[in-house]
């Protein structure tokens, strides 16, 4: 009876240490991610502040600061990804069938919302190649009028 207890509380405290181990280990998954994302965004804003320094017009500072803006949510969207990735496979889930059916369905999305993915990355290179400004007067048919805002779906 007491060598049952004993392999018991044996295997109970083996299977603790491996649990311990692991939890350690997606801890350390977790606030690297963290640290990550935070030094990246700090970076691109540090970029963003010098490049606005270099700037005359009000327009172009927040021409970087929309982009910035982008490139940090992009940053932490990627890096977040990852890092469940990561942390999925510690816990011993397969990621491979996770990433197979993510294809799949970013494929469908794709053709689904192909006008939307389509706006986006014209709304980008419209703020990227700087084509029109706030405060441009536009003509479009037989309507024209003066561009208040532009963001990266609509002007």
């Amino acid at each position: 009876m007491n060598e049952n207890v004993i392999d018991v509380a044996t295997r109970w405290w083996v299977g603790l240490g491996g649990a311990a181990a692991s939890l350690t280990r997606i801890t350390f998954i977790i606030l690297a991610a963290w640290a990550l994302v935070m030094v990246l965004q700090r970076a691109i804003r540090t970029l963003r502040a010098r490049i606005a320094m270099r700037m005359d017009d009000a327009e172009s500072a927040k021409r970087a600061e929309t982009l910035s803006r982008v490139f940090r949510y992009l940053v932490a969207v990627v890096v977040s990804l990852i890092a469940g990735m990561l942390v999925l496979s510690e816990l011993g889930v397969s990621v491979a069938p996770i990433l197979g059916a993510a294809g799949v369905v970013g494929l469908a999305v794709g053709f689904g919302a192909q006008s939307l993915v389509k706006d986006f990355f014209t709304g980008f290179f419209l703020l990227l190649e700087n084509q029109i400004r706030q405060g441009d007067v536009v003509q479009l048919g037989s309507h024209s009028g003066v561009v208040e805002v532009i963001t990266l779906r609509y002007v």
